[in-house]
């Protein structure tokens, strides 16, 4: 089972879905979430932090670690591995992906009365169109999607 928690950044002014692969990690082990409008009020620290588009995930590495060696992981912490093997990264491919996808629903509901099919063809088609574009921006997950 994995945990999911929405996380206000440094300043206040966004937030980011997160997901905590398998419940190992604790909410804690994000120390810090910078997003682009205040990454300037730290000092980057590549040993504990992870840059993605403008965001800025701050890990406590050494609980991190202690954590995931009490469940058996044995790979070693990294603002990487962390990140991108989803131990605690986004839900999803981008920080609002979760948003996106409930307004997503929520504006093409009517049509699965309707139309089924064509509900799911736009579901489809307009997802797919969101990760092309979360790729070109340069997004970490979406490069894997």
């Amino acid at each position: 089972m994995c945990r999911n928690e929405r996380r206000f950044c440094r300043c206040g002014r966004n937030s980011a879905s997160l997901l905590f692969r398998d419940n190992l990690l604790y909410p804690e082990v994000l120390i810090n979430l910078y997003c682009p409008l205040c990454q300037d009020q730290t000092v980057w620290n590549e040993a504990i932090m992870l840059r993605d588009c403008g965001w800025i995930l701050e890990y406590d590495i050494p609980g991190a670690q202690a954590l995931l060696q009490q469940q058996g992981v044995r790979s070693t912490a990294t603002p990487e591995f962390l990140f991108d093997e989803g131990y605690l990264s986004w839900q999803g491919l981008s920080p609002g992906d979760q948003d996106l996808n409930a307004a997503l629903h929520r504006r093409l509901a009517p049509l699965i009365e309707d139309d089924l099919a064509r509900y799911l063809e736009s579901m489809k088609s307009e997802w797919l169109r969101h990760v092309a574009e979360l790729k070109v921006a340069g997004w970490r997950k979406a490069q894997k999607a």
